[in-house]
């Protein structure tokens, strides 16, 4: 199973081991870093220099060292792949800076790099690292087989004895003792060894050669917070568009409608057919209240022009109870957070005199810092709950759309104050 967390995929246990293909893996993985350090390490300091004298040569030079950083990548690449191959190792990419159009601007950065120094540092480290690697492989599959055949051939020294290292066998019985120790070396303790240095070579590659998973997260969450703010600033561009549609459209033509309407019932007085026009021309003039009623909660045209303080003055005049209005924000939010602030304090109110009985209502707008805090609070029977109705959970919808809050205070009896705060960074 791939993994990324720098560790091998020889398992660890020991009756795995001999079954795990991956023993063998890490091992040709680990004989081929000196190969890898000899072929590639060179290439990389070579199309290090290249890059680094090359950026003087204006014209000429600027492209050759973005070529150069970029075969720097290149290698790299080939480095994660191989340790997908042989350990299943999956690495995060590192990535190179973006493109800014200026030849020389990108030159310049490609080089100032750190994820291409990074890499230069992987292939500068895996040279000692290759070769103590070289030197486990070669004390864990070269040494114990030759230690096993020991008493095949301990006869056949003239001296009758032999030197393992710093210990001399100099009887058959000896011998026999090392073959044993050697057998079990070889199938406990060698398949370990690769196993740790496989790890500590995973470890390597995925310290230089990748990203961390941390800020691999940390970039996602700065994209979907991108991408939600793009679907809230989507929705209330369409919300504007609609309102203009309704307002210059529809809106348009049920005016004239009942103005038509309205000539025709003056001419038909007296007639049979005068009820009918009279009764067409109020129910004309009833949809052109009610549709310049939703217009006017979808986004009204005031909102846009004059900004909150006016529309929710225009909100406040409307309302069946007396309304206090205290807006201080400076600088204007973005039109986004305009809209979903007016759907607050238009809801609200609209609550408020459908369900609270109340005398009076109090609506404050405040913008400290990077936070628009909208309070809308009456004197009413209290009571609300955003469990018990769609309402107010539609409200905490909407401000929970762009990372706000919202909360409501309303015991018994009164009064009700409902808080929302709204980030407004720009």
């Amino acid at each position: 199973m791939a993994n990324n967390l720098g560790m091998s995929a020889v398992p660890w246990t020991p009756w795995r081991l001999w079954r795990s293909p991956y023993l063998w893996l890490a091992t040709v993985h680990l004989v081929l870093d000196i190969a890898v350090v000899v072929v590639a390490g060179l290439l990389v300091l070579v199309l290090l220099t290249v890059a680094a004298l090359a950026l003087p040569l204006a014209a000429i030079g600027l492209p050759l060292t973005q070529w150069a950083t970029r075969g720097v990548y290149t290698l790299g690449g080939w480095e994660r792949t191989r340790a997908k191959l042989t350990r299943e190792q999956v690495i995060l990419a590192l990535i190179p800076p973006e493109q800014t159009g200026s030849t020389a601007a990108d030159a310049r950065a490609a080089l100032a790099d750190r994820g291409l120094w990074r890499q230069f540092l992987y292939f500068l480290l895996l040279l000692p690292m290759a070769l103590v690697s070289l030197l486990g492989v070669v004390v864990a599959w070269s040494v114990p087989p030759v230690l096993i055949a020991l008493p095949v051939f301990f006869d056949k020294f003239s001296a009758g004895r032999a030197q393992v290292g710093p210990f001399v066998i100099d009887s058959s019985d000896e011998a026999l003792r090392i073959t044993g120790i050697a057998l079990l070396f070889l199938l406990l303790v060698s398949p370990l060894l690769i196993r740790g240095l496989s790890a500590v070579d995973a470890m390597l590659a995925r310290s230089f050669l990748g990203r961390s998973e941390t800020g691999e997260l940390a970039e996602r969450v700065d994209q979907l917070v991108t991408s939600r703010q793009q679907v809230v600033d989507s929705a209330e561009g369409e919300r504007r568009r609609m309102e203009r549609d309704l307002h210059d459209g529809a809106q348009q033509r049920l005016v004239s409608l009942a103005m038509t309407l309205g000539r025709a019932k003056n001419k038909a007085a007296g007639t049979e057919i005068q009820p009918l026009i009279e009764e067409a021309h109020a129910e004309a003039l009833l949809a052109i209240s009610e549709l310049r009623d939703l217009t006017r909660g979808l986004h009204p045209p005031v909102l846009t022009d004059r900004g909150l303080d006016a529309a929710i003055s225009a909100v406040a005049a409307r309302a069946p109870l007396p309304v206090r209005v205290e807006i201080q924000i400076d600088p204007r939010p973005s039109l986004t957070i305009e809209s979903i602030a007016y759907f607050v304090v238009t809801e609200a109110l609209t609550n408020v005199a459908k369900h609270a009985q109340a005398a009076r209502a109090e609506v404050r707008i405040h913008r400290a810092g990077d936070v628009l805090t909208i309070v809308v609070a009456d004197d009413g029977r209290g009571g609300a709950d955003a469990g018990l109705g769609t309402g107010l959970r539609g409200l905490a919808d909407r401000v929970g759309g762009v990372d706000g809050t919202l909360t409501v205070t309303s015991p018994l009896g009164g009064p009700t104050t409902l808080t929302a705060e709204v980030p407004c960074a720009h």
